[in-house]
């Protein structure tokens, strides 16, 4: 089998957190040929580097510049897809794959696609109106990288479990909401520092990420919400397989019974996702068996 087999059998069976992890990982790799490319017409690296943002990277990263922003609405979804640095996108991956992995298993696929989009526009929108609004705030324009949408994805997951049990290096167990509480403390720290990273974005995702978990608490699914809107926009565009076939039930078994079938597994699925989640907040997420895991994530699909 080759790669490409392998990387479509990957974006068909490893779930959502590995479909958000190619798509970032494939357009950081196009810049990079981009820039590679570029390099013998620039003669320089940061020539190159200049050609590649003025001709391609200033398409995809998105801006405070209002005037800018109206004029290039798609930016609002592909600057967080977009990174120039191996730094940047290493350690954002790694981010989204801990705190992904136990947001699609316990919520499902779509939830975490809605709260990665939602958390990614709630940065933008936080970083713009600072960068326009609130005095000594005003840095540079640009904007890019996962880092909003990531945060809102591990925050909520920590704001829905905050007794969730997590294992860190040299550390040890620790619970989720302390990690997500240091990651939040960082980026209020490091506003206003002049760093260079757009921390009024990441802690704008990270409201998202807050706000939507205890929300959905509450019964009110902000993302999942957003993710059906999107789908009924593109679905127009879909190309339309082939019709269903229609199986006749055979007579005999009455409605009474399938129904009473059905509860009863409805039933017995439930009280086990119980005593999984029971499991996580005591003895943490890596505490589950792959057999766990699996039932949790076969579980949340449809969710």
């Amino acid at each position: 089998m080759g790669l490409q087999d392998d990387l479509r059998d990957q974006w068909r069976s490893g779930g959502m957190v590995v479909r958000l992890i190619m798509i970032n990982v494939a357009v950081f790799i196009a810049l990079v040929l981009t820039y590679v490319l570029l390099l013998p017409a620039a003669g320089s690296g940061p020539g190159a580097q200049a050609m590649r943002d003025h001709y391609v990277v200033q398409w995809l990263r998105s801006t405070s510049d209002l005037g800018t922003l109206i004029t290039r609405p798609w930016t609002v979804f592909t600057y967080m897809f977009t990174h120039t640095g191996i730094g940047h996108i290493f350690w954002n991956m790694i981010l989204l794959w801990f705190g992904g992995r136990m947001f699609e298993d316990l919520l499902g696929g779509k939830r975490l696609l809605g709260h990665y989009l939602l958390g990614g526009i709630s940065g933008l929108a936080l970083f713009v109106l600072s960068q326009n609004y609130l005095p000594g705030m005003q840095g540079s324009s640009g904007i890019m990288g996962a880092s909003a949408g990531v945060l809102s994805v591990f925050i909520g997951i920590a704001a829905y479990r905050p007794d969730m049990v997590v294992h860190l290096i040299l550390i040890g167990p620790v619970k989720l909401m302390y990690v997500a509480g240091v990651l939040f403390l960082l980026d209020l720290i490091g506003i206003g520092s002049g760093d260079g990273v757009a921390h009024e974005a990441h802690i704008g995702g990270a409201l998202y990420g807050f706000l939507a978990a205890r929300q959905l608490a509450k019964g009110r699914d902000w993302s999942l919400a957003f993710v059906g809107f999107l789908e009924h926009l593109v679905k127009p565009f879909k190309r339309q397989g082939p019709g269903r076939m229609r199986v006749a039930k055979r007579p005999g078994r009455s409605a009474a019974a399938s129904d009473a079938v059905f509860n009863a597994k409805k039933v017995n699925e439930q009280a086990r996702i119980d005593h999984i989640l029971d499991k996580i907040s005591r003895s943490g997420y890596d505490s589950l068996s792959k057999e766990e895991k699996d039932f949790l994530f076969k579980s949340s699909a449809g969710k």
